[in-house]
């Protein structure tokens, strides 16, 4: 199930959050990804922090200055995948032009576009707009499904016989992830 997933995604990129939490954060190794023109390195891990309401973890690429640890800045979160081969990918396509690239199933929040004169876009591997639509209304179809099953066990509660059928579970679509391979 993702949904604690995309909840703890929501927690990580509250600002609150953030600044609650910034200094109490355990992070994974990390997979680093140095510029072409080595004066930037690009960090993936993944990152779980402390909360007012318990623990919030996401992935993150930060954006470090090769002569200044210091000045890392995050730039990109998204919620944890299932497996580590889904983490996202940094290309840099010149020493200004980050491209982080992530499956395409990903509920990936658009990263920060511009960071002291780096462009930073975002791609979907197997790139698929209409999968993507179709998983989403899937999430909505599901919470109200979720909604009506709720309201009829209520209702059945007080009158089995007129209750009516249980709601049918909408079907999930399948989906190629679009995993990233390079």
């Amino acid at each position: 199930m993702r949904t604690p997933a995309v909840i703890v995604f929501g927690l990580l990129l509250s600002p609150a959050c953030l600044q609650a939490a910034e200094n109490i954060c355990d992070q994974s190794e990390t997979r680093s990804t140095p510029s072409p023109d080595g004066k930037w390195v690009a960090n993936v891990q993944e990152e779980v922090c402390a909360t007012s309401g318990g623990a919030a973890a996401g992935i993150t690429v930060v954006l470090v200055p090769d002569q200044d640890a210091s000045r890392g800045k995050r730039v990109f979160i998204m919620p944890v995948p299932r497996s580590r081969e889904d983490w996202p990918r940094i290309r840099w396509h010149d020493s200004h032009a980050l491209e982080i690239r992530v499956p395409n199933l990903t509920e990936a929040a658009p990263p920060e576009p511009l960071h002291e004169g780096i462009r930073i876009s975002l791609a979907y591997c197997g790139d698929n707009p209409e999968d993507r639509e179709r998983l989403a209304n899937y999430k909505t179809a599901v919470k109200q499904w979720q909604k009506d099953v709720s309201a009829w066990a209520a209702r059945r509660k007080q009158d089995e016989a007129a209750a009516g059928p249980r709601p049918t579970r909408p079907e999930e679509p399948r989906l190629a992830t679009g995993r990233c391979t390079d």
